[in-house]
């Protein structure tokens, strides 16, 4: 076995199915959307490009947050994320301080790429969870090391700036 926590297998148990809750809703998109004709200048996609990025460290810092202190309040979510994405991470919260678990570190997110398109843009990076761990009751379960894998996302420009609103896996668009 791989793991070893105080816990036992029950944490385990609990700790992948929210990390397969989350990885099967962020293979999924409702919004059937297409881009939008984009025919803004150079300068205004590049600063566009630079501002969805910052909403990538955003985003990842308030995720953090969330699963390192057990911190199941929506609004740390706000300016960030919304809708199902911001409900998946409640949900996963609470799940975790249901059985005791709560994320060590941080994961390390690179090679952030923002395509923006109008008012959408659709993102990619490389996501390793390898120094994001995970203890329940104080004690670390062991996970294997997957190195970096590709991790998605789709923002919307709202009047405050860009919210990241569906979580998805790239389909084959990033090596990692």
């Amino acid at each position: 076995m791989f793991f070893s926590t105080r816990g036992g297998k029950r944490g385990l148990i609990v700790f992948v199915v929210a990390m397969a809750a989350l990885g099967i809703t962020a293979c999924s998109s409702d919004d059937p959307s297409t881009p939008d004709d984009d025919t803004s200048s150079p300068s205004t996609r590049a600063a566009d490009a630079d501002a969805v990025e910052d909403l990538v460290s955003r985003y990842w810092a308030a995720v953090v947050k969330s699963e390192n202190t057990v911190d199941a309040n929506p609004g740390q979510f706000d300016d960030v994320a919304e809708g199902q994405v911001v409900e998946e991470q409640v949900k996963t919260a609470r799940d975790y301080e249901k059985a005791g678990i709560r994320r060590v570190g941080e994961p390390e997110i690179t090679e952030v790429e923002a395509s923006v398109s109008g008012d959408t843009a659709d993102i990619m990076a490389c996501l390793n969870e390898d120094g994001w761990t995970a203890e329940q009751d104080g004690s670390t379960i062991k996970a294997p090391k997957l190195g970096p894998k590709p991790w998605g996302a789709q923002a919307k420009r709202r009047p405050d700036g860009w919210v990241i609103t569906d979580v998805r896996v790239p389909d084959g668009a990033k090596e990692c």
